[in-house]
C-alpha cells in the first residue's frame, strides 16, 4: 500500500507500510491474526480468518490501536483460541 500523509505545513510524505502481525492464534485448524498498517490517516488493524480480513478498524493513535488488539486478542483466547 502506497499512501501520502500531509503534516502541518503542507509537506507531503510516502507512507509505504506493510502489515505487521501483532498476534496470531489458532484452533481446529483455522488462524486468527491481527495485522497493523500505518495509513495516511491513522493506524489500521485488521482481523484476519485464515489469511481473509474479516473486521477493519482506523485509530488515531498507536496507544488506541493497540489496546483494542489486545482486547480482541484476550477476547478469542476466552473462547479457546491459542497460541501457535
Amino acid at each position: 500500500m502506497v499512501a501520502f500523509k500531509v503534516v502541518t505545513g503542507g509537506t507531503l510524505f510516502r507512507v509505504d507500510d506493510q502489515p505487521t502481525t501483532l498476534w496470531a492464534l489458532r484452533r481446529e485448524g483455522r488462524q486468527v491474526a491481527c495485522l497493523a498498517r500505518l495509513v495516511s490517516y491513522g493506524i489500521e488493524i485488521d482481523i484476519a480468518y485464515d489469511g481473509e480480513a474479516v473486521v477493519t478498524r482506523t485509530f488515531e493513535t498507536g496507544d488506541e490501536a493497540l489496546a483494542w488488539a489486545e482486547r480482541k486478542r484476550a477476547e478469542r483466547e476466552a473462547q479457546g483460541w491459542s497460541r501457535p
